[in-house]
């Protein structure tokens, strides 16, 4: 397959590309920094500029092309939320999905399907209540932008688009997004649980993350949406004792929600204090096989010897 992919030299990106290009896949990158993504993944890859200027460009690079994978988005986690920031959150989703749809309607074949990024971000926090794919959106600033970042590509369906929605959880790698933060006190001799520890954290093994997305790209009778979750989902509290396992480090004191919200504002409310028990149940229907299911497992895996000691 020859497929496209917007936001390659972000996190999920990098891992998804290198990974398709391994299967025999032929990669073009969508990128606003073309010197970016060429000294990201060199000769492998394809680049075209992605740029709302470049529509005529984009549509004739990308005609007949098999597949597209839209990852592009703001980094949620990389600062506080100021006003700012949450503008840049919204519109940096809402832009891309725009930019897009006016793609994808401007090329004479289009591709035969495009995979959607998307969060659990979409369902709120809802305490106990077991999420899948059925369930309603939640409320909140991430809810809200989750659901029209869904929606921003909404109209290539209707131009013949198969389309993919992935509802991502939290992805643990040891080179990025939330594992690392959490795992830095215990490296201090020292660890701690984030609120409560009794909400649920819907986390990810990132192999499996961008297993999943190539068994979605691949599967001809892929379509809707799909919860990308471990199907074990834990507390956090049972994250941290996790962490603590792996790094012999002992867990001594929690921080009160009420704390971080005060360091933090909304950013704690949305992004480390939200309950949210989300199974993959329609992937775990269309027979993906998870491989790294088991948290302590996952975790312990994650760092080498020498990182845990």
């Amino acid at each position: 397959m020859e497929i496209a992919i917007t936001g390659a030299t972000g996190f999920i990106g990098k891992g998804l590309v290198h990974s398709l290009l391994e299967n025999g896949h032929k990669v073009v990158v969508l990128s606003r920094d073309i010197e970016r993504a060429r000294s990201e993944f060199g000769d492998s890859v394809s680049v075209l500029r992605w740029a709302a200027d470049n529509i005529p460009g984009l549509a004739s690079g990308l005609n007949g092309i098999d597949a597209i994978v839209n990852l592009a988005g703001e980094n949620i986690g990389s600062s506080i939320w100021t006003k700012g920031k949450r503008a840049r959150i919204l519109e940096s989703r809402l832009s891309a999905g725009k930019l897009l749809t006016d793609v994808i309607a401007s090329m004479s074949r289009k591709p035969g399907l495009l995979i959607q990024a998307s969060a659990v971000g979409y369902y709120g926090t809802r305490e106990e209540e077991i999420l899948d794919e059925t369930s309603a959106a939640g409320t909140g600033f991430l809810s809200d932008v989750v659901e029209r970042w869904e929606n921003s590509t909404k109209g290539v369906e209707s131009m013949g688009v198969r389309r993919v929605i992935i509802r991502t959880g939290v992805v643990f790698s040891s080179e990025g997004g939330a594992l690392p933060k959490l795992a830095m006190p215990y490296k201090f001799l020292v660890g701690v649980v984030l609120g409560s520890g009794k909400q649920w954290l819907p986390w990810i093994h990132y192999s499996d993350e961008i297993e999943a997305i190539n068994f979605l790209l691949t599967n001809p009778f892929s379509s809707g949406i799909y919860n990308l979750v471990s199907p074990n989902p834990a507390r956090m509290e049972e994250v941290c004792k996790a962490i603590s396992d792996t790094f012999r480090r002992p867990t001594l004191m929690k921080v009160p929600a009420s704390m971080l919200k005060l360091a933090m504002g909304k950013m704690a409310e949305e992004t480390i204090l939200p309950s949210q028990h989300v199974i993959p149940s329609r992937l775990a229907a269309a027979g993906f096989a998870f491989r790294r299911a088991g948290l302590k497992t996952s975790i312990s895996q994650l760092y080498s010897p020498g990182e845990r000691n």
